[in-house]
């Protein structure tokens, strides 16, 4: 996620969150903390931290070839879990990842048909299922390849062992595997015709097709490959994870394909920052650089775009500024240069930049730093005009989803939920629709939202401070200062501009 769209979340947190006179520092003077362990939310910290262990043991054990036991640990997981839609759906991604769609299928039930979740369901399915789920017995089989194959270096054995077996001959999913070993294995003929097979079982499949993207690439049937790319990234995907799967496949099919060098390290530098691994991708550019001077804005221009993206602004600028002096055109480094002259509240740059960018590129990006610079110029009306009619065609789109919240706050409540339904991972909008619950009064779902971000940080100190509102308003109010006192100890700068655990929504 951009790094502004986080900042505008804690502005629009600190914002909504009006306090009384009292200070924080008399709010908290006499209290008297043993340790601790004796902050407000203990047990759900003992529970958190129990189902992480066990989680990550069953991870382990999976990868280790352990699947049986790993995929009992997962369902007692599961018969255990309650409704925070993170965890399921975050236990249901995996779930089908590693072949256990019997899992997934639980978790998804688990979950209420809502905003929230609608979402991921169709993501989840449309990117792993195959056409029919095969027979309780032969889960644990077809898992047990899937693990030896991606973990354990057992690729030829264990497609020997799928090709001399009869179970679950009719699955679509047990030709993927035959293909998938094949491809680990470099037998990328043999893997074709059984992807091949999967795809005629299953053409929905877009993790079959995504594979024989790959081996049609490293068969060197470039333009059958970049064809069926073509079609996969025609198919829609609504949540952030699987928008960037199929990014991530775009750009490893493009250095497959790339004749050129230096090319092929720019996209394998840009595969590389999708996998979060910017420090291997800077490294990748840096050497390419030497190779061909022609592509020199091209590489400085992705430089740009991860430091940015890394808080290393003074690099952004030196190689943003580099990219756009060769080539005024760059889509990347305009964008980066617009971003960065905003973040200085240098607007009326930003908004020539993002210009520039929006003339380069159909990209919604630069659009919606033109409308958030008109809002930052008080263009109020330009503003919300241009955003309500970027929202009509991109309902979905997160970085315009809560730039727009800037220009319309009082539309919170109907973009926040948008905004979770296609990124769960974004802990300050957890936290702010735990503020709004709070503002309605409605704990129990304010504990709700709370809960689904402490699971992806349990040391959020905004999180500790929406939860003393809670305890408070339900009448504890030791655990409420306790829960305070934790925030304190977090980030005492946060504290000191919030005052007292007060918000005009308990009046």
């Amino acid at each position: 996620m951009n790094k502004n769209i986080n900042k505008f979340i804690i502005s629009l947190l600190i914002l909504s969150s009006c306090v009384t006179l009292k200070t924080f520092a008399e709010e908290t003077k006499p209290l008297k903390i043993k340790a601790e362990t004796t902050s407000a939310n203990m047990d759900m910290i003992i529970k958190d931290n129990f189902i992480k262990a066990k989680y990550a043991s069953a991870e382990n054990r999976f990868a280790q070839g352990n699947v049986k036991a790993a995929y009992d640990d997962f369902n007692d997981l599961i018969e255990r879990a309650k409704h925070d839609d993170y965890v399921l759906l975050s236990y249901a991604i995996k779930m089908s990842e590693y072949g256990f769609f019997d899992l997934s299928d639980k978790l998804i039930n688990k979950l209420d048909a809502n905003g929230f979740t609608n979402q991921y369901v169709k993501d989840i399915k449309k990117y792993y299922y195959p056409s029919a789920i095969v027979k309780d017995k032969d889960f644990i089989y077809l898992a047990d390849a899937y693990s030896n194959i991606t973990y354990n270096n057992m690729a030829i054995e264990t497609t020997s062992e799928l090709l001399n077996s009869n179970v679950a001959d009719n699955s679509d999913y047990k030709n993927y595997l035959i293909a998938l070993g094949y491809y680990k294995s470099n037998n990328l003929n043999k893997a074709l015709k059984y992807i091949n097979n999967a795809i005629t079982q299953n053409d929905l499949n877009i993790n079959y097709l995504t594979l024989k993207t790959k081996i049609l690439a490293d068969l060197d049937k470039d333009k059958q490959a970049q064809k069926l790319l073509e079609k996969i990234k025609k198919e829609t995907f609504y949540t952030l994870e699987f928008q960037q799967k199929i990014q991530s496949l775009d750009e490893y099919i493009q250095y497959k394909t790339a004749k050129n060098e230096a090319l092929k390290d720019y996209h394998l530098a840009y595969y590389y920052h999708l996998q979060n691994k910017s420090l291997l991708a800077t490294k990748v550019l840096q050497s390419a650089i030497l190779q061909a001077k022609q592509y020199s804005p091209l590489i400085f221009s992705l430089l740009a775009k991860i430091y940015y993206e890394n808080d290393e602004p003074l690099k952004a600028q030196e190689f943003a500024g580099r990219a756009y002096k060769e080539d005024n055109n760059n889509y990347l480094a305009s964008l980066t240069l617009a971003d960065l002259s905003y973040d200085n509240r240098k607007y009326e740059e930003a908004l020539k930049y993002y210009k520039r960018a929006k003339n380069n590129s159909k990209d919604i990006e630069p659009l919606v730093g033109i409308a958030k610079t008109y809002y930052a110029l008080e263009k109020d009306k330009k503003s919300q005009k241009m955003y309500e009619k970027l929202l009509k065609k991109n309902q979905y789109e997160e970085t315009l989803l809560i730039e727009a919240l800037q220009a319309m706050p009082y539309k919170a409540d109907y973009y926040l939920p948008k905004v979770v339904s296609v990124d769960l991972t974004n802990i300050d909008v957890w936290l702010s629709l735990a503020n709004l619950a709070i503002r309605d009064k409605n704990y129990n779902m304010a504990i709700t939202y709370l809960n689904n971000a402490f699971y992806i940080d349990s040391n959020n100190f905004k999180y500790y401070y929406y939860l003393s509102l809670v305890l408070r308003a339900k009448g504890d109010i030791e655990k409420a200062n306790q829960s305070l006192v934790k925030c304190t100890r977090l980030n005492s700068d946060y504290m000191s501009d919030m005052n007292a655990g007060y918000t005009n929504y308990e009046k």
